[in-house]
């Protein structure tokens, strides 16, 4: 409502009306500054035949610099100079208790106005009264086709279709013709900053742009407030919520905008929030896809709240909401108990937590009837009409123990669920439409270039151990058991678990498996292979993860192994060689690095993958605690040629109909000429990627349209790699393998004096 508008329509002290001596008109002086009542001036019309106290009182509030007291003995024309400073935020005070009971009556969700007060507040433009004007009517209706005022005697209520008629009256004179010109521009998509509020009725779902990138959500406002100058609005701060969770809840979530003053009409539909019908004037919106909007929403909450019962894997393909976002396509975990406990700065005890959102502890701000009469007519005509909280069981949900919600609930539930990225070693904040179950390839195990008797022995121990985790994860798991079914449990656990050598209990109880070789052979793929074998996820660390700070260490990697036990992860610790080098007298700093490690390793119950190039630099308390150390050998050319054909499977499968290598392609990596280069498997993966990528690049094709991959696309990077080799051999006068030897790192020529000897398996 503009200011000439508001000037225009606004009552001036001493008016008479039809129902003067039933309205209360006050001007009220507010100081600037204190924001408190400094000085105020009451006018009074006639009191009508009944003596009837006043139904309402409209108080024009002025903003004042002035600071006297109320009640001064300078009157009216001192008190004359304030009618000339700005306007403040007026309001009426409803005096009628049949009126404010009728509200109680009628008003399902209204946080912003205090119902169940004596006198109900309501602040210009008096958006409650507009909103629910056709509720109050109804309830008018209601009252006046039952007994006459008169035979009503006593009745608290007996004037209240009177009281609420005088209300109504009112507001009407001052924003009726207002809200139907705004509400004629909402008919065609369009809004005015003035009456902005209309749009917004506290209850009410919309679709809202929460995080400012263009993706509009399902919300519900909770209201609008007004900012104003000299009586007219100069921006809103909107508050709408939505349903979100934190470790332990689901419930409502409260965010907020402003909205800053424009010129003119606005389409609604551009505004960072706007009711569900309006969504039908979107461009791109046809008939019937507002129905399939909201359907999607509704499985989508659907989904969300599924993922917050339970721990669970799954994949992920789509991008991170947690900055910087990026693109990801792996497993993640979704477990909102280790969330919280490592986001509070994983607390060994488990206690304290952090939580991404704060939920309200009450949405439904109930309201109900004081019930002020008790005669029959009351509890027929009033009471039994009487509305409920529109939003009860909408806060502090468990979903553990709330198995299922309502549609308009899921309707509401938030995009966004906390998940463990194992590829980034990071919680990140996922948006639910990209959880699918996990797939695991058991065939990549196959692919893997080992003896084969190393293999079945690492499955084998692989499959104990696995299978012992599984026993322990049985009480984990059950949020809710009989107490008789977890010693069933627990005693099968006992009798069925893998034995332990060490008399400690609690200790030596994991399985520790050193992979080691020259760069390139096959050691993290290794770990990789056998986790999709198990259908376990992987859990890579690298220093960055672990640190190197010696009085953290071990509580950094107590914290990493609580995780991957708790999820039957298989953990890898790539280049372990930095925290198990051999300790010096000298050096405090690293002795206190490998004795934390130590002691974390002595007590992890999962399987570990430690992988290193430098095994000769290792301590010798680490040898004894390897269950299993296995040696890769240099690639020979007839593994290279397996790894070749191995990558070339792999494109054929994935581009088989864009992409083709020649037979010349194939024959050329087994030639003298690419063997004499001695690649390992990460050099012959990144030499047939760059040249895919130039084959791409170049275009050549077949007649079926296919991009051929050439000779030439491999021979680029053969006669780099094979410069770039000569230039390390001048700069360190040795090769990488004699270079290694000399420093006592590792021994590349293990195993090749005797070619009938098993190399892969190590004996000591």
């Amino acid at each position: 409502m503009s200011e000439n508008q508001t000037t225009e329509h606004s009552a001036q002290p001493g008016s008479q009306t039809d129902d003067s001596g039933l309205i209360k008109y006050t001007v009220e002086y507010m100081s600037r500054v204190s924001e408190q009542t400094v000085a105020s001036e009451d006018y009074k019309g006639e009191a009508n035949a009944l003596e009837e106290p006043p139904v309402m009182e409209y108080v024009e509030v002025r903003l004042t610099n002035e600071a006297i007291a109320p009640g001064s003995a300078n009157g009216g024309a001192e008190k004359k100079k304030y009618h000339e400073h700005s306007k403040g935020h007026s309001y009426i005070r409803i005096l009628s208790p049949a009126v404010n009971e009728a509200l109680r009556c009628v008003v399902d969700y209204y946080p912003s106005v205090h119902l169940s007060g004596t006198n109900i507040k309501v602040l210009e433009p008096f958006e409650i009264l507009v909103f629910y004007e056709r509720e109050l009517t109804e309830y008018r209706n209601r009252l006046d086709n039952g007994p006459p005022e008169e035979e009503l005697g006593h009745c608290a209520n007996r004037y209240a279709s009177k009281h609420i008629g005088i209300v109504q009256d009112f507001v009407r004179k001052r924003v009726q013709i207002d809200v139907e010109a705004e509400r004629e521009r909402h008919s065609r998509g369009f809004a005015t900053f003035d009456m902005l509020w209309l749009l917004y009725k506290p209850g009410s779902d919309c679709y809202y742009d929460a995080s400012d990138i263009g993706e509009h959500e399902p919300y519900v406002v909770k209201d609008v407030k007004h900012s104003l100058v000299n009586g007219a609005a100069n921006s809103y701060e909107l508050t709408c919520w939505n349903i979100d969770g934190t470790s332990s809840w689901v419930g409502a979530c409260e965010v907020s905008s402003t909205i800053q003053r424009f010129a003119g009409e606005k389409e609604i539909v551009s505004l960072c929030a706007y009711p569900c019908e309006y969504l039908r004037f979107s461009k791109d919106i046809a008939e019937g896809d507002p129905e399939k909007i909201k359907e999607h929403f509704t499985n989508q909450g659907k989904k969300w709240y599924a993922l917050r019962q339970k721990k669970h894997c799954y994949a992920f393909d789509g991008f991170t909401y947690t900055i910087p976002r990026r693109m990801y396509t792996g497993l993640v975990m979704v477990d909102l108990t280790n969330y919280a406990w490592w986001m509070s700065g994983a607390k060994t005890d488990g206690s304290g937590s952090y939580d991404r959102v704060t939920l309200e502890d009450d949405v439904a701000h109930p309201s109900a009837p004081l019930r002020i009469c008790s005669c029959s007519r009351c509890e027929k005509l009033i009471y039994q009409h009487a509305v409920k909280p529109k939003f009860a069981g909408y806060s502090l949900i468990n979903p553990l123990t709330v198995e299922s919600l309502t549609d308009h609930q899921y309707f509401l539930c938030d995009r966004l669920v906390e998940a463990f990225v194992f590829k980034l070693r990071a919680w990140q904040h996922l948006h639910v439409s990209g959880f699918r179950e996990p797939s695991f390839d058991k065939s990549l195990f196959e692919h893997l270039v080992l003896k084969d008797t190393t293999k079945d022995m690492i499955k084998s121990l692989i499959e104990v151990y696995t299978r012992d985790s599984d026993l322990r994860s049985v009480v984990e798991e059950k949020p809710f058991i009989k107490i008789s079914d977890v010693h069933k449990d627990v005693g099968t656990a006992r009798k069925d678990k893998t034995w332990s050598a060490d008399f400690v209990q609690g200790k030596g109880e994991g399985l520790t498996i050193l992979l080691h070789g020259k760069p390139g052979v096959g050691k993290t793929y290794t770990a990789e292979c056998i986790a999709e074998y198990m259908k376990r996820p992987l859990l890579p660390l690298t220093c960055s993860d672990i640190g190197v700070q010696p009085d953290k260490i071990e509580n950094s990697l107590v914290n990493w192994f609580k995780l991957a036990e708790n999820w039957g992860a298989i953990l890898l610790i790539d280049e372990a060689d930095t925290y198990m080098e051999e300790r010096q007298p000298q050096d405090l700093t690293r002795n206190h690095l490998v004795a934390g490690f130590l002691r974390a390793l002595e007590y992890f119950k999962g399987i570990i993958f430690l992988t290193t190039n430098r095994v000769g630099t290792f301590d010798e308390a680490f040898i004894s605690r390897i269950h299993v150390p296995i040696y890769y050998p240099p690639f020979q050319d007839e593994e290279r040629i397996r790894v070749w054909d191995t990558f070339f499977e792999k494109l054929e499968q994935d581009r088989e109909t864009t992409m083709r290598i020649l037979q010349s392609t194939k024959d050329y990596t087994q030639s003298q000429e690419l063997q004499s280069l001695n690649w390992n498997g990460r050099e012959i993966r990144n030499a047939f990627q760059v040249a895919v990528a130039l084959a791409e690049a170049q275009g050549h094709k077949d007649s079926n349209g296919r991009v051929l991959v050439k000779p030439d696309h491999i021979k680029a990077t053969v006669h780099m790699s094979r410069d770039f080799k000569d230039y390390l051999v001048h700069v360190h006068r040795y090769g990488p393998d004699k270079k290694a030897a000399i420093m006592g790192t590792r021994f590349d020529a293990y195993g090749k004096a005797d070619k009938g000897k098993e190399p892969s398996v190590e004996k000591y």
